[in-house]
């Protein structure tokens, strides 16, 4: 069992983490802020990519290969997507997403994970966020991930356990790294 899992459950932000290593990039684990966001039960959603909020969306094009390029490279993404919640009712989601490399493999391939922390932005009624809106999350994003990075290094260096004791897989850095660069260079903040 992957001990990423549980360094988010009982945050109070909405945060996701997924994984995308594995195919069409899973939820691996989420936080109970999550749940009460969207109003997915955890075990309903883990194991499914993250599309399942905007199914029947509108997603511009944009957004839809951000969120692509994020999620094979790692590299930072935030926007806000039209999303639905779990009884249907549509909310607007400013999404931050970043890649967090844990460690290499033994092949030399960075191992990273998709951090995801959202909120809900509908009283703005548009996608088009002011700038500072999307500033501020960023801000906050950035708190939580200062917060969540030594509770997923500890997990890295767990998961990198076989059940034996031996090492495997995961060579875990001393210190997680926060993956560079933006998905859109000059329009990172841009809707």
């Amino acid at each position: 069992s992957c001990m990423v899992v549980r360094s988010i459950q009982d945050c109070n932000f909405s945060v996701s983490i997924a994984d995308p290593q594995q195919p069409d990039c899973p939820l691996i684990s989420v936080s109970e802020g999550f749940c009460e966001l969207t109003g997915y039960d955890r075990d309903t959603i883990l194991g499914q990519n993250c599309r399942f909020l905007n199914d029947g969306c509108d997603i511009r094009p944009s957004d839809r290969e951000g969120l692509r390029i994020s999620a094979r490279t790692g590299k930072h993404f935030t926007g806000v997507l039209r999303n639905l919640k779990a009884d249907g009712t549509p909310f607007l989601n400013l999404l931050d997403l970043r890649g967090l490399s844990v460690g290499q493999s033994a092949d030399g391939e960075e191992r990273f994970f998709i951090v995801g922390i959202q909120a809900d932005v509908s009283e703005n009624g548009s996608e088009d966020l002011p700038l500072d809106h999307k500033s501020q999350m960023q801000h906050i994003a950035n708190l939580v991930r200062d917060e969540l990075t030594s509770g997923l290094q500890q997990a890295a260096i767990i998961t990198a356990t076989t059940d034996t004791g031996a090492l495997c897989e995961i060579r875990p850095y001393e210190e997680p790294k926060w993956i560079l660069g933006e998905v859109f260079e000059t329009a990172a903040l841009g809707g």
